[in-house]
């Protein structure tokens, strides 16, 4: 009962700001622009030259973000005085895809993947509103933590001069829910009593750390063969500290595996911050006064 306590406190605090002020709904959807300063992955290429018997490899970062964009988002929010707020905000963000590859030449031909990765994030977003007295026009600003569900997949294409036809392999990756960071400037006009207009930038940091990737198709020259593969290939576990063995098989130290259980490898981090804009409507549907001239009876 103790545990419960402190939320059935928290339940009350809001309903009843809720019934003692404005209860408000907000609805907009927005883009948002993955910040190019982090980074995704790598291209990289290895070229081999059989005439001057050298090889070259080469690197260059990925710089995107998964968090880049449509997004729809719905709020509930609680005016509990002229100038603070708080919100609840539901949203949904569809990303759009990203991509790099791993490219080999050889003397007399290519081999070359190509890796395309999006993401679909769902959030819910509590923040605290200040906002300035309520003009024709009113700026306010916003911060909270988010609380996301964070879907990844990736496609994968691999093509060489070797073979006819290309390998096709889908795969999802998965993980707990993930906890970020929201700031919000904006500014809302009041267009009557019950509506208002409002348009705000937001910046959301926002990183994914897979726990789980499962391979979902894959297919060689469009038949699948996803039957073929075993337990290692199909499933793979991230963890933060993994343990490899190598075995000598005469030739060299060969990785030891168990094709019959997921494959371990170390936790790593896919980049999800954006900055979105958004234009939106803002309906208030509770708006209780006080009766001023209410007569206050004293009896002896």
């Amino acid at each position: 009962m103790k545990r419960k306590l402190p939320f059935l406190l928290l339940l009350a605090l809001i309903t009843s700001g809720a019934y003692a002020q404005k209860v408000y709904f907000k609805l907009n959807p927005s883009y948002s622009f993955g910040m190019k300063d982090q980074i995704l992955s790598y291209n990289y290429s290895l070229r081999y030259s059989a005439a001057a018997n050298t090889v070259i490899e080469e690197y260059s970062n990925v710089r995107t973000s998964l968090g880049k964009g449509y997004m729809g988002s719905f709020a509930i929010g609680f005016k509990h005085n002229e100038n603070v707020s708080s919100e609840y905000t539901f949203s949904y963000l569809s990303g759009k895809p990203s991509s790099f590859s791993e490219t080999v030449h050889y003397y007399n031909g290519d081999e070359v993947y190509t890796i395309t990765v999006k993401a679909k994030v769902m959030s819910l977003t509590p923040t605290l509103v200040f906002s300035a007295t309520e003009k024709d026009w009113t700026p306010y600003l916003a911060a909270g933590l988010s609380i996301n569900r964070i879907t990844v997949k990736e496609n994968t294409e691999f093509s060489s001069f070797f073979i006819k036809g290309n390998t096709v392999i889908d795969a999802e990756y998965k993980g707990n829910y993930s906890i970020g960071f929201t700031t919000k400037i904006g500014i809302i006009n009041k267009i009557n009593d019950l509506f208002s207009v409002f348009g705000e930038f937001t910046y959301a940091h926002l990183n994914f750390s897979p726990t789980t990737k499962e391979v979902t198709s894959y297919t060689i020259n469009k038949q699948d063969s996803l039957s073929t593969l075993k337990e290692y290939e199909i499933h793979t576990e991230y963890e933060n500290e993994i343990s490899i063995m190598y075995e000598d098989n005469g030739n060299g130290f060969e990785e030891k595996r168990n094709m019959n259980k997921p494959r371990e490898a170390r936790k790593f981090n896919m980049p999800l911050s954006y900055f979105s804009f958004s234009i939106g409507v803002k309906m208030n549907i509770v708006s209780r006064k006080k009766n001023n001239n209410a007569a206050i009876k004293i009896e002896n």
